[in-house]
Formats: C-alpha cells, structure tokens, sequence
C-alpha cells in the first residue's frame, strides 16, 4: 500500500527568477555582519567556483604533528563534517583535527565548530563547545542517535573513537563511555545505518592498521633518508559495528555480524543497497588489500562478496591503494555505480553496476581513467556540481610523501582536484580548470565534503589539506532548476539515512537518489538529498521509500525549493 500526500512538507526558502523570497525572520542571527560585501564576490560571473577561506572565516589550518620521524599517522590528514549543529536550517563546519603523536596533549592542537551565520560567513564557535578535546583526529560522521532532532559527532582516532551528543543551544558532550562506545586502535572512516532496521541508527567504525607511535616501523629505501612507509608493512585489522539499544547506548556486535574476523586496511566507507533488497550494505576501499562490499543478510550479520561482486580488485586483479569512496547512479540506469579514488599509478575505479549487486570497473571506458592515473586521490564525492541531472565525480588529490618529485619526477606532492562532468551517462569530461577557478589550486588535499551553505541550490563543497588550511569551494553556478529533499524518520531512522528517493520528471525520465552516511575520505556531507533538474520547469512526483519499507509520493513539488519531508507514521504502507 502506497501513503500519498505531502505528509509534512515545509518550504522555507522558494527561489524564483527575481531571487530569494526568505524572510529575515528565515536567517538565522549574524553577528552584525548583515550586507558585508566579499571580494571573492566580483569572480561569480568569471568562475564556477570561488575558493575561499580567512575571507569567510574559516581559518582552519590542519595539524599533522609532522617530524623526522615520519611516522604512518602524520601524512594520512583528517575529514571534514557538513551539518546543521543548531537547526538554523545553514550547514555548518566541523573540522577535525591532529595533535601530538608522542607526549602528552595539551589542547592546543583540538578539532575546530565553525557556525554558519547565514550571510556567507562562519564564525569558531569551539570554545564552550565541549569539542576542545586534544587527539590526532582522523574521521567524522554525523547522525542523530537519540532522534531527537540533534545531529551527533561520531569522531575517529588514532587510539579509539569519541562520540560526542548535541545538546543542544551549541554544546556537545562526549559521551564516549556513556553509550559504551570502545573500538581501540587506528580508526578511520566511520558510517552511520540503520542495519536491522528498527528505527536507530546504528555506527560502524573502520580501522587502517594495527599501529602505535611505538610499534611505527621505519621505512629508509637509501637507509638513510626516513621516508612514510606503505601500509603493506603493518598487520591488517577488523572494523567495529556498533548496534544502537534504543537511542541510549551502544552494543558491539562486530563479532556476531561478521565482522571481527574479516581484516582489511580501511580508510573509506559508504553505505548503499547493492543488491535492492532493501538491507543497508557497506562499501569499504581498502588500502593495498582487496576491497570489502559487506551485504547485509538482514538477521544481524554481514558477508563480504567483494571478490564475487566484482569490485574487490582491478580488472588485472591486483589490489590497489584504495583511499575515498562514493556511490551513486552515474550512468542513470537504476543501478548504484562504486567509485573509488586509488593511490598514484593506479586509475581511480568506476565501479559500473551491471546487475544488481554485481559491478564492472569501467573507469578508462568512461574517460576517467588515464587522467587519474598519476594522481593520488584522497577526497571522493559522486555530486551533481552542475545540477543538470547527472551525478558527476569529483576527486581531490595529494601525495603522501613531500619529497616525491625527487625520485618520482612525474609526480608532485601538491595536486590539483579533478571535476568530472557527466554528459548523460555516456562519458564523463574532466571540467577545464580556468573555467571551474580550481587550476592553480595546488593542494595536499585528504577530506572532502559537500553542503549547501549559501543555500541556493546548488552544492558548495569544503576540502581539508594535511598539515594546511581547509578552503570551501563556494559553487557559483546561474542556471538550472534544482530541488532540495530534507527528509525526518518516524518509524524509520529520524536522519532518513537509507531513503531512495525516485524524482519523476515527466514519463520519459526518472532520477533515483539515496541518502547515504560514510562517503568520501574520513568526512560526512550535509544530509539532504540536491537534485539537479536542468532546464525542466516542472518534477510530476517524487517517491520516498523510506528505511521502514514505507512507500510516500509527493506530487506535483515545486522546484527551486527545499522540501523537508517527514515520514508518514504508523505501519501503513510497508512494502519489504
């Protein structure tokens, strides 16, 4: 049974050709910065995008307690968190960060709260925050794990994961011990899903390598000169998967899901339903060993079938250095397509789907092999930067080690992104980098993430550097029609992670869309769902279908607005 209806629908902010129609009561306060002219203004009509940072206020600058010592930690960097901490309805920042490897810390070096006040600029709201804890910082993912309306921080390490409540009006708490949180070691990328389904979200965490400051294994291929070593000298660890009891506590249940036996050297994760039937999978990119595709069994436990699916390896079958991963229906058939960025000489992989719940890399195929080929991908996003209704891929770049280019003459430690543009499912075109204002952009880029922070309707995108400042690449994109989907869970999740969304533009096109946690390397983007629509005037329905199995249409939605949907309570309309 299908549940028709707006159920609950807002539109706070319409956009038409005039411009925005927000009311001053919509924008949240601004600290007197009200019409504050930005210079990077006067390139909007020369660049897709304007990289901007101290002009913002967003000075962030990573530390990656770099020494001589060169130990694995200090050229991995850390992930950046698109969210919506205080509910003002503008995306804020949250960055992590590193600190010393060796001694005692002493909070000088902590993670850093960046509010949006709503008129292009963000303001370091981290003291009082509850957020100035000093540890070398690697991922972040963000959920709510109480539902009750408050987006969470879950934040990897490299000695254990932290999990820190919204409290509400700006605070957090970590509640680390609380929840009964404990995945010691290395961790890395961490994804949020509802895996059994019953309405709470649960967290997996996965880990790179078994690793300590004093077990770091030094690496010299002159045996005199230090140099990072490659993962492949340490052991391989198991991920943590954490099941939430009722919105008040954690149960570590990696061992009855599969999971503790099953070793790997994670550094990305993304959640998908690989095969349709309605259970939350994980993708995972390995780093030098193959990479995991654990689908869910819907009883509790997970198996892996990277190998049988197709995309553990390259075609050749050799495992590659797998760092940032995405997922999303790039050729438009129905079928989610894996994308993962891969170590230098090594292509970044497209993950075609062929049928369901098998793939077949077609990353030279598709035009986006020999181009990356040379470059070390960290950062990996599957958006649709241009909002013509094709989900393009998107890749930020950085070597590991400073001194490449001395022994490796064709590779450089500080690399340009690489934009991708979708021309309708049939190739993907690297986007000119004077046009897109990203050709001298030379970073040691590592966390990715995407937002709508001026709210405008087109993605916006902020990307952290290991050992450097953090820049938000703000989209200045003039045409095409878009929609934002907000969703809030009753029965299912109250995030909404999970949801495929089906936007039907007219009978000859329809876009499918998921809203998925985990994404990218070490980061999470703002969880709403962008929709590009090119020039169409008009979308004739959407069709929800929510982790619950509850089937919710919207008809007839009105474009260049955000809808915020909730999920229609009760049973009715279960369909899995």
């Amino acid at each position: 049974m299908k549940r028709r209806g707006w159920a609950v629908l807002v539109l706070w902010m319409v956009w038409s050709s005039c411009g925005s129609t927000a009311s001053e009561s919509d924008l949240p306060p601004s600290d007197g910065r009200d019409g504050e002219t930005l210079a990077a203004d006067q390139e909007v009509s020369e660049h897709l995008f304007t990289v901007m940072g101290d002009q913002i206020g967003l000075d962030f600058q990573h530390f990656n307690a770099s020494s001589n010592e060169r130990l694995l930690p200090e050229t991995m960097g850390s992930g950046v968190a698109f969210f919506d901490f205080d509910n003002d309805l503008y995306p804020d920042l949250y960055l992590v960060n590193g600190a010393p490897l060796r001694g005692n810390a002493d909070n000088s070096h902590t993670g850093r709260l960046y509010r949006n006040l709503g008129n292009g600029t963000f303001r370091d709201v981290t003291r009082g925050s509850g957020l100035e804890e000093s540890f070398f910082g690697m991922g972040v993912a963000v959920g709510d794990m109480e539902n009750d309306g408050l987006l969470d921080l879950a934040v990897s390490g490299v000695d254990s994961v932290r999990f820190y409540r919204n409290l509400g009006n700006g605070k957090f708490e970590n509640v680390s011990q609380q929840v009964q949180i404990d995945c010691p070691g290395y961790g890395a990328s961490l994804a949020f899903l509802d895996f059994d389904r019953d309405g709470w979200i649960d967290l997996l965490v996965t880990r790179y390598v078994e690793w300590t400051a004093d077990t770091d294994i030094p690496c010299s291929p002159d045996g005199v000169h230090r140099t990072y070593c490659t993962p492949e000298v340490y052991p391989a660890i198991s991920n943590c998967l954490f099941r939430n009891v009722d919105g008040k506590r954690f149960e570590n249940v990696s061992k009855k899901a599969g999971l503790e036996e099953l070793k790997g050297k994670a550094l990305g994760a993304v959640t998908l339903d690989s095969n349709s039937d309605g259970w939350p999978d994980v993708a995972v990119a390995n780093d030098t060993v193959g990479n995991f595709l654990l689908v869910n069994q819907g009883d509790g436990t997970f198996t892996d079938v990277g190998i049988d699916s197709g995309m553990a390896y390259s075609e050749s079958g050799a495992a590659r250095g797998g760092m940032g991963i995405d997922v999303g229906d790039v050729d438009g058939d129905g079928l989610v397509d894996i994308v993962i960025g891969n170590f230098s000489q090594e292509m970044s992989a497209f993950f075609r789907g062929v049928e369901s719940g098998y793939f077949m890399d077609d990353a030279a195929q598709v035009g986006i092999g020999l181009p990356t080929l040379m470059t070390l991908a960290f950062g990996t996003l599957v958006e649709d930067f241009d909002n013509d209704g094709w989900l393009d891929i998107l890749l930020v770049n950085g070597h590991i080690e400073p001194e490449i280019a001395a022994t490796r003459p064709s590779q450089a430690y500080r690399q340009v992104p690489q934009f991708f543009r979708n021309v309708e499912g049939m190739k993907l075109e690297a986007l000119d980098g004077n046009a897109a204002g990203l050709r001298d952009q030379l970073w040691v880029a590592r966390g990715f993430a995407s937002g709508d922070f001026d709210q405008d309707g087109d993605l916006d995108f902020v990307v952290t550097q290991n050992g450097g400042p953090a820049y938000l690449l703000r989209n200045n994109l003039k045409e095409n029609n878009w929609l934002r989907i907000a969703l809030t869970g009753t029965q299912s999740n109250r995030t909404g992670y999970g949801a495929r969304v089906r936007i039907q533009i007219d009978s000859s096109r329809t876009l499918t869309r998921y809203l998925e946690s985990g994404r990218s390397y070490l980061s999470a983007s703002e969880p709403v769902i962008t929709v590009g629509l090119g020039r169409a005037e008009a979308v004739e329905r959407i069709e929800v279908q929510w982790p619950s199995g509850q089937l919710q249409e919207i008809e007839s939605p009105p474009i260049n607005s955000i809808l915020r949907v909730t999920e229609p309570e009760g049973n009715a309309g279960k369909t899995r």
